[in-house]
C-alpha cells in the first residue's frame, strides 16, 4: 500500500490530497443537490409543500454526503491521503454497495417531513433514478486516488534519480589524479631541502589556492569559466615550478565569455593527460595551448599539446580514463547537447575539443540531470 503525502513544495490543490479529495467530496454532492433541485423545479410535486420538499432534498443529499464520507474516511483515512489500486477499487464497489442503503432516505424523509408515504415501488424507482450518483462518486474518488498515487510514485522515482545523479557527479568530480598531489608535495619537499624557500612558499600558496577551489566547489554546481581557468592556471603554474622551462602554456579566451558556465574541474583530467603524456616523457618538454570561443549558442574549449599524440589504444590507459571521465560528466549534465572529441594533430600532438551549451547564469546554479 502506498502512502500518498502532500508535496512540501506544492501550493496548488493538486499537490494536496486531503484538501482536493474532501473538496471534491463536498463539491460533488453540492452539484448533485443542484441537479436534484433543477429536476424538481421542472416537474414540481403536487402532494407536498415546497418547503418540506426542499428540506427533503437537502436531507436526502446530506444522507448521501455522510454515508459516502464515512466510506472515504474508512478506506482512504481521515485525511484521505491513502491510495492504492485496492483502495481505489473498494471506493467504487463500496459506493455501489451503499446504493440500497442510501435509497431508504428517499423513502423515509418524505414520511418524516410531510407524512407522505411513497408508493411501494418507489424504492426501486429511486434506486434506478438516482442511484447512479453513488458509483459516479466512487469513480471520482478512485481517479483522484490514482492521480495522487501516481504523483507519489513519480516523486519517488525523481528523488531516486536525483540521488543517483548526485552520487554519480560526486564520484566523477573527485576522480582527480592523486599523483598530482603527491608529486607536488615531493617537489615542495625538494625545494625546501635545496633551500629554495621562496619557490617552495609560492608553490604551497598555489597548491592551497587550487585545493581551495576544488574542495569548496560543490560537484553539483556550475562554475564560471573565469574561475575554472584561474584554478587551472594555478595547477599549471605548480607544474611549471616542477618542469621549469620544459612546460610552456598559453591561454586564448574570447572576450565576453568570463561568466560562461561549465562543470567545475572539467578541464582537470584533460590537462593532467597533456602533462603526463606530452610534457613528462620528453627531455625538451612541450607546449599546451588552451582556448575558448563561442560558436553560436555553443561554448567550444580546445586543449592542444605538441606531444606524441594519442596511442592506438588510448581508451585502455590512464589517458583514456581521464578523457572518459570528462566525457561522462558532460553526458550526465547535458546529454547529447555536449560532448568531447580527442584526435591527433598533424604532424604531432593531440587536440581535445570540448563543447557544451553556452550559458551565462548566476553563480552557483545547481546542475540538473539531462533528460534528452
Amino acid at each position: 500500500m502506498h502512502e500518498v503525502q502532500p508535496s512540501a513544495r506544492g501550493s496548488g490543490l493538486w499537490e494536496r490530497p486531503a484538501w482536493t479529495r474532501w473538496g471534491a467530496h463536498c463539491g460533488f454532492w453540492l452539484i448533485y443537490l443542484a441537479f436534484r433541485t433543477a429536476a424538481a423545479g421542472s416537474d414540481p410535486p403536487e402532494d407536498m409543500l415546497e418547503f418540506p420538499y426542499l428540506a427533503n432534498r437537502v436531507l436526502v443529499v446530506a444522507s448521501y454526503f455522510v454515508v459516502t464520507g464515512l466510506l472515504l474516511a474508512a478506506l482512504a483515512g481521515p485525511r484521505a491521503t491513502r491510495s492504492s489500486w485496492a483502495i481505489n477499487l473498494s471506493l467504487v464497489l463500496g459506493a455501489l454497495a451503499l446504493a440500497p442503503l442510501t435509497q431508504w432516505s428517499e423513502v423515509i424523509w418524505p414520511r418524516v417531513l410531510a407524512g407522505v408515504s411513497p408508493e411501494p415501488y418507489a424504492f426501486i424507482m429511486y434506486l434506478f433514478q438516482f442511484g447512479w450518483a453513488l458509483p459516479l462518486w466512487g469513480l471520482t474518488q478512485a481517479l483522484l486516488g490514482y492521480h495522487f498515487e501516481s504523483m507519489a510514485q513519480a516523486r519517488a522515482v525523481a528523488r531516486a534519480q536525483a540521488l543517483a545523479y548526485d552520487a554519480q557527479l560526486k564520484m566523477l568530480h573527485y576522480q582527480i589524479n592523486p599523483h598530482f598531489l603527491f608529486n607536488t608535495l615531493n617537489a615542495i619537499s625538494t625545494l625546501v631541502l635545496e633551500r629554495r624557500n621562496e619557490q617552495a612558499e609560492g608553490m604551497l600558496l598555489k597548491l592551497a589556492g587550487f585545493l581551495r577551489y576544488s574542495l569548496d566547489r560543490q560537484p553539483t554546481e556550475l562554475a564560471a569559466l573565469s574561475d575554472e581557468l584561474e584554478a587551472q592556471r594555478k595547477y599549471l603554474e605548480i607544474e611549471q615550478t616542477r618542469f621549469d622551462e620544459k612546460l610552456r602554456v598559453t591561454f586564448s579566451i574570447e572576450p565576453g565569455l568570463e561568466k560562461a558556465r561549465l562543470p567545475s574541474l572539467i578541464l582537470q583530467p584533460i590537462l593532467e593527460n597533456a602533462i603526463k603524456y606530452a610534457i613528462t616523457p620528453r627531455a625538451e618538454g612541450g607546449r599546451i595551448d588552451v582556448s575558448a570561443r563561442r560558436d553560436g549558442n555553443v561554448l567550444l574549449i580546445v586543449v592542444e599539446d605538441d606531444g606524441p599524440g594519442l596511442p592506438a589504444a588510448a581508451d585502455g590507459g590512464r589517458r583514456g580514463l581521464g578523457l572518459a571521465n570528462a566525457r561522462e560528466r558532460l553526458d550526465v549534465v547535458y546529454g547529447p547537447r555536449a560532448g568531447l572529441l580527442a584526435r591527433n594533430r598533424e604532424p604531432t600532438g593531440c587536440r581535445v575539443e570540448l563543447w557544451l551549451p553556452l550559458e551565462e547564469e548566476s553563480v552557483g546554479r545547481t546542475l540538473t540531470p539531462s533528460l534528452g
